[in-house]
């Protein structure tokens, strides 16, 4: 990827499905940052030439959760190595790679991230917005460009889309993050459909947000836990208890204290329970100060 001062900044590109004007431009915060914005409010941060580096707190929470809890269905193929006996050859894609969905796909900042650290994981990317993925591969590239489907996220996995009854190692959610999300976009059945999509023994993340008192990310959290519940005949979960014990909710600890608006990061294995060694690895990962809830600690917080 070329230095930033190489990209001829700042770049736009008209959004034919929401008429915003997206923007790319220099990100003053880091040496070499680039700050994707649409309708002037910043979506993405990309570090160029640096795909680890992961510059807004929940990001970071994603990364860690990746690291710690989705590392054996994520790395064997980064080596080269075949399919983890834990991952059946009928639940990857035809080459054998491990598979991870987007919906949503700012500046592509996570793709980039999971590139790095697995080469041969085969990504997928539904956004909406036909000209953004174009827009932002054009000027910050990826060695290797993730299938880019134009889409509405509850659409292509419902009845008729292009990822029904398609399933992944990991679908991490990342559109709109507050409660002015579209309904259909924050329902019980986008809750299910996504769960849906991951393999049994797989790895959902979302990323939420809010305000003081944290309404709409306790209910979005009580409706995902649900949600895994109704997996039972396939991912062996049966109550939004025992979903609760294969889930986590990472914060600061002063928006998970309901002090502070921010950004959430709730993560949900479809199968096994969270180990406690898991969840110590997570809380040490950071950023501090901040916290992991899990279990009946993240069902308390939920359903307060």
């Amino acid at each position: 990827m070329p230095h930033r001062d190489t990209l001829g900044l700042p770049r736009s590109q008209r959004l034919s499905f929401s008429g915003q004007l997206a923007e790319l431009t220099k990100d003053d915060l880091t040496e070499d940052g680039v700050v994707l914005s649409i309708g002037g409010a910043e979506q993405s941060h990309v570090e160029v030439g640096d795909p680890d580096y992961l510059l807004h707190d929940y990001l970071f929470r994603m990364g860690a959760v990746l690291q710690t809890c989705a590392r054996e269905r994520l790395g064997p193929a980064a080596a080269g190595s075949s399919a983890s006996p834990e991952t059946p050859s009928s639940e990857r894609s035809t080459s054998g790679s491990p598979r991870v969905l987007h919906l949503g796909a700012g500046a592509l900042t996570l793709p980039r991230w999971i590139e790095h650290h697995w080469p041969a994981v085969e990504q997928t990317v539904v956004d909406i917005e036909p000209e953004l993925v174009e827009f932002v591969l054009e000027h910050l590239p990826m060695r290797r460009s993730p299938r880019n489907l134009v889409a509405d996220a509850a659409a292509v996995l419902g009845p008729g889309g292009a990822l029904e009854e398609v399933s992944f190692d990991v679908v991490v959610v990342d559109l709109f993050n507050s409660a002015a999300a579209p309904e259909h976009l924050r329902s019980p059945e986008f809750h299910r459909a996504v769960f849906a999509g991951v393999v049994p023994g797989g790895l959902l993340l979302v990323n939420l947000g809010d305000e003081p008192p944290m309404d709409f990310v306790r209910a979005q959290v009580a409706s995902l836990l649900d949600a895994a519940a109704a997996t039972a005949a396939r991912g062996g979960v049966t109550t939004p208890a025992d979903a609760a014990s294969s889930a986590l909710l990472s914060a600061p600890s002063d928006v998970l204290q309901a002090r502070a608006e921010g950004n959430l990061t709730f993560a949900a294995r479809r199968g096994p329970e969270l180990e406690q060694t898991e969840l110590n690895a997570l809380w040490a990962a950071g950023p501090h100060p901040g916290d992991v809830l899990s279990a009946e600690e993240l069902l308390v917080w939920a359903r307060p």
